[in-house]
């Protein structure tokens, strides 16, 4: 609780300094708390303002209305709210019954499925922030990829609402809030029944835009792969030019490209069904989706490994080569125990090169972390699979 003195202190600067400082401390980028790969929101410190005095309270609350615009999403599944917040990465603020009772939100998305008929305490609540919704409808968008023709038995009703003028008042949402809140909805797609409501009734120009980027198809699976392979050559010619993290940077876009996200030391693997099929045109027609997707998949870990190699980044190389290293095996059904390198190889992988160079890379990481003796375990899968690279030669002969 701030004292009488930095009270009067506050209130003695202009109107419009003090709504900064209102804008910096209750802004929602200022209070998020991160938990590894993910962030929640701490907003205790910043609600001390609310108690300093009358006035600063009634200031201070319009800033926080206007920043913070909420929406809540009404679901007939109960692991919604799980899927949201581990894969879309989308923090939920309120959820379980007092999501039900909430009356600050100023969008209502209701789910709806013939399959899932029932009364209202059947159906599932949780709030969310207008800035986190961009992460909750792509989660939608790669759920909907990766259930071929699910949004087709889905109904989307949207309902604009003013949670703070009276009744007997003409209710108003902002343009730029009604922007926030419903145009990351032109990601879900294909949907048996949409509708945009409320009071107030949403712009027209804003319903009208929604509704074309609904209609706009996503890329196609080819066009998709053919990015990501741009991205990753584009990444290649950074890293060549020794700019590292800039390399960094586009691979991870081509992974993207591809519907895989990478947050942290996590990775998001969508759509494998909607790679699953022959690939009809452009330079990868007549080639399989899955099996070109998995090519370049190879070739951008091969390549992320050979950034921290460069880096020095021992640790992250290690994690990141042997996260595929301990794929492969389970693929040979080699698991963590030894089996000869030459069983060990796949050497039919059609990117068995890049493997290799997987193997290798992550060598150096071990080598450099004094770990000897498992460098030079995968050192000499690594030879198997690159029998005349002359500088793995050189490893396993200095590792003895």
């Amino acid at each position: 609780m701030g004292s009488q003195q930095e009270v009067v202190g506050l209130l003695g600067l202009p109107p419009e300094l003090r709504d900064h400082i209102y804008s910096i401390v209750l802004h929602p980028s200022n209070n998020r708390v991160a938990q590894d790969e993910y962030f929640n929101y701490d907003y205790r410190d910043a609600f001390v303002l609310f108690r300093l005095s009358r006035q600063i309270y009634h200031e201070a609350r319009a800033v926080f209305r206007t920043l913070n615009v909420f929406l809540r999403i009404d679901t007939p599944w109960s692991e919604a709210e799980e899927y949201v917040r581990n894969i879309g990465h989308a923090p939920i603020l309120v959820h379980g019954d007092h999501a039900a009772n909430f009356t600050a939100h100023s969008l209502q998305a209701s789910i709806e499925t013939p399959a899932a008929p029932g009364p209202e305490s059947d159906r599932f609540h949780f709030v969310m922030l207008a800035d986190d919704l961009p992460a909750f409808t792509k989660a939608w968008f790669y759920w909907n990829l990766s259930h071929p023709g699910l949004n087709q038995w889905l109904s989307l009703r949207l309902s604009l609402r003013d949670p703070f003028t009276p009744d007997w008042e003409e209710k108003h949402v902002r343009r730029e809030a009604q922007r926030k809140l419903l145009l990351p909805f032109g990601d879900v797609k294909g949907l048996r029944y949409f509708s945009i409501t409320g009071d107030p009734k949403p712009q027209p120009k804003i319903a009208a835009e929604l509704r074309t980027l609904q209609a706009l198809e996503p890329p196609s699976p080819e066009e998709c792969l053919v990015e990501g392979i741009r991205l990753k050559n584009e990444g290649n010619a950074l890293l060549q030019k020794g700019d590292a993290r800039a390399a960094l940077e586009v691979y991870h876009r081509a992974w993207e490209a591809i519907h895989i996200i990478v947050k942290g030391r996590q990775r998001h693997v969508h759509a494998e069904a909607f790679f699953a099929r022959d690939l009809i045109d452009g330079p990868l027609a007549g080639k399989n989706g899955q099996l070109e997707r998995m090519n370049l998949r190879i070739q951008l870990v091969a390549n992320t490994c050979l950034v921290y190699l460069k880096l020095g980044e021992w640790r992250e190389l290690q994690f990141w080569g042997m996260r595929t290293i301990a794929l492969m095996r389970q693929a040979t059904g080699a698991g963590d125990s030894h089996i000869p390198p030459e069983d060990e190889a796949l050497l039919g992988f059609p990117s068995a090169p890049q493997v290799g160079k997987i193997y290798y890379r992550t060598a150096r990481a071990y080598e450099e972390l004094g770990d000897r003796h498992a460098a030079r375990r995968l050192l000499m899968v690594a030879q198997v699979y690159l029998p005349y690279d002359q500088t793995i030669k050189s490893r396993l002969d200095s590792l003895g």
